[in-house]
């Protein structure tokens, strides 16, 4: 939001993993993880490891107060590491300098309302389906590792008509 500067997560990871494998390391794909398909995509484009915090955020055993909106839906009020919020706390011994210097970097949401999905209200619950999620992805593949999978996706560009066509539809 500050500088208007980043790629697509699908792309980045893709990118990024090519050049890893050629000098050994691994990537982690960070950011945009909102369904189990996304956690696919990520492993799929050469990611070994997925970060799904915000994800995670609105479980039970989050961290944090369970507290209720006006609908009286629970959530876990939730923040980013490099927000305001967290830059703050981490660095509140430090010198007044050290501080501003570490305040400059801050970016991304200081406080969110995580609610609880009364479907999938526990860790579990999301590992679950995004095991599922993942274990479907390789079974469409014909991937029986992660490896596999990475190496028989194929990436294609896909409209918005498409991305609809794919979603459910009706009631």
């Amino acid at each position: 939001m500050m500088t208007g500067v980043g790629r697509p997560q699908f792309s980045a990871v893709l990118e990024c993993a090519a050049a890893g494998r050629d000098l050994g390391v691994r990537i982690w794909a960070d950011g945009g993880v909102r369904h189990p398909r996304d956690v696919a995509l990520a492993l799929a484009a050469g990611a070994s490891a997925v970060m799904i915090g915000s994800w995670l955020a609105g479980t039970y055993e989050s961290p944090g107060d369970l507290l209720r909106d006006e609908g009286g839906r629970p959530y876990k009020e939730s923040f980013g590491m490099a927000s305001k919020r967290a830059v703050s706390a981490r660095t509140r011994d430090e010198s007044a300098f050290d501080r501003a210097r570490k305040a400059l970097f801050e970016e991304g949401i200081s406080s969110s309302k995580q609610l609880l999905d009364p479907t999938r209200p526990g860790v579990e619950d999301v590992l679950d389906e995004i095991c599922s999620g993942v274990r479907s992805a390789c079974t469409y593949t014909g991937a029986r590792s992660l490896d596999e999978l990475h190496e028989r996706a194929v990436v294609g560009v896909q409209t918005t008509a498409g991305f609809t066509e794919g979603t459910p539809h009706g009631l």
